[in-house]
């Protein structure tokens, strides 16, 4: 009877994602390449359409000279835009699926509820779906990042908590381009990755007194990446092309954007995360684990960054989003091996995740 009620769970639980998974599809569909998508369509020296790698290599190096350093994720877009919209779109469900994947695998859990709160979130807690998950250039340059520097992060964190593990095979050679990656994706992540990494060596020295090559070159390859991106010449000779305001107007701006961030935009992902993290500390009386205190600095830290900026959109939360649900999972699922009878509570909790998920993807889909 216990089997037959978990293999009606699982299936309950796996028609839930297909659901979620065909929606996402038809909303894809339904928006076409738009705004900035048509611009990165050409070769942004000539202005023609892209027929080639080496039109995206001549618009990158263009764009880094003269617009702004993000030239792996707006690269990575063009080649993305030189396909159908049909296959653009069906990459975009793959890589939202994978991202789901490599939150659930930082957390340290495989069950398929995990996965579908997940994936459930990504959608319910956003905010600004469309923007971050549907319009292309938004999903290349937050789902598609976000699985590389998740996947970097996951190295350190996984080595945070069991400082003896055995390290990944071949990891000095693949940290050092997964690194440069990490930190050329954008200006609040990358710098995100370098200090978790200076954060974890540190933490391994004092701990077991160690240090080794591959935690050094992450290290030193996210901090090149986050010094390309933020130091690109394109990045001045946009910013020469704007209105110059004084010091304590460009203050009081940034003070603003980041007020409407936090009680606005993050807001929903703030509270859900403080609420889990009191129901925790209130039930089992126990502290944090090493990566999961790290994870609670990489939302502050990845926050805290936009200070940085000088424009700071509701999309751009994107990423401090998806670190507040991994560490809502992680949290929830610890808390689950302690108090049992918290998971009709767990259960209801990704229910209601996956249930609004739908009803804004349905519903934002006849106003789009």
């Amino acid at each position: 009877m216990k089997e037959k009620k978990s293999f009606l769970l699982k299936a309950l639980i796996l028609i839930a994602i297909l659901v979620l998974i065909a929606v996402e599809f038809v909303v894809h569909r339904s928006v076409p390449f738009m705004m900035d998508d048509l611009w990165y369509a050409t070769n942004l020296v000539t202005g023609k359409s892209l027929h080639s790698l080496a039109d995206i290599v001549e618009s990158q190096v263009w764009h880094f000279l003269n617009w702004g350093g993000r030239c792996v994720t707006h690269g990575l877009l063009q080649l993305v835009l030189m396909c159908p919209e049909w296959v653009a779109d069906l990459l975009n469900i793959g890589m939202t699926l994978l991202l789901a994947a490599v939150m659930c695998k930082i957390a340290g859990q495989k069950r398929l509820i995990w996965y579908l709160m997940a994936f459930s979130m990504l959608v319910s807690l956003n905010a600004n779906w469309k923007m971050s998950m549907f319009w292309q250039a938004g999903t290349v340059n937050y789902v598609y990042s976000s699985v590389w520097i998740l996947a970097f992060l996951w190295i350190y964190l996984r080595q945070m908590e069991e400082p003896e593990r055995k390290a990944l095979p071949f990891v000095n050679i693949w940290i050092v381009p997964l690194g440069l990656l990490a930190g050329w994706s954008n200006e609040n992540m990358g710098p995100v990755c370098f200090i978790t990494a200076v954060t974890t060596i540190v933490y391994l020295a004092r701990k077991i007194r160690a240090t080794r090559l591959w935690q050094i070159e992450g290290a030193v390859t996210s901090l090149l990446g986050s010094i390309l991106v933020i130091v690109a010449p394109g990045n001045f000779v946009r910013k020469s092309a704007l209105p110059q305001e004084g010091l304590l107007t460009t203050l009081l701006e940034r003070l603003l954007s980041m007020l409407t961030a936090g009680a606005d935009f993050l807001f929903p992902s703030f509270a859900l995360t403080v609420i889990i993290l009191l129901l925790y500390f209130l039930c089992t009386g126990e502290k944090l684990r090493a990566a999961q205190w790290m994870l609670s600095a990489i939302i502050i830290l990845s926050f805290g960054a936009m200070v940085l900026s000088p424009h700071y959109p509701d999309r751009a939360t994107f990423g401090t989003m998806v670190i507040c649900i991994i560490l809502m999972i992680s949290v929830l699922a610890e808390l689950l091996k302690k108090k049992s009878f918290l998971m009709p509570y767990i259960t209801a909790l990704t229910v209601c995740s996956w249930a609004f998920a739908v009803y804004i993807l349905v519903n934002g889909y006849f106003y789009l």
